[in-house]
């Protein structure tokens, strides 16, 4: 094993790791298990087979990913289910608020 695939791997189990405990954080998770994956197959070199940190790696990217997409996705779901448009959801907030919607509304467009 060289020195530069021993770097990838360990690079590779970082940012799965954080991917995987920063799943509800878009921003984080979905650069960090990209990377992960990125880094894992870059581990392997002119070689056919991974070591157990780049596949350690591999797998907590993948698992990252999946969460962040899974939790997204059922977020949205429920927002859709109750309110039945984004546009709802930004009047009940401005209910709630004592905000002026018309205002608000002006400002997101």
């Amino acid at each position: 094993m060289n020195y530069r695939s021993e770097k990838f791997e360990i690079a590779a189990l970082t940012l799965g790791i954080i991917s995987v405990l920063s799943c509800t954080c878009l921003y984080a998770s979905i650069p960090c298990g990209a990377l992960a994956i990125l880094f894992a197959l870059l581990s392997k070199g002119g070689t056919k087979s991974m070591s157990s940190k780049a596949v350690t790696g591999l797998t907590l990217g993948v698992i990252g990913l999946g969460m962040t997409f899974i939790f997204y996705g059922a977020s949205f779901y429920m927002v859709m289910r109750d309110f039945g448009s984004l546009e709802e959801l930004l009047r009940y907030y401005c209910d709630v608020m004592n905000l002026d919607f018309d205002s608000l509304y002006g400002q997101l467009l």
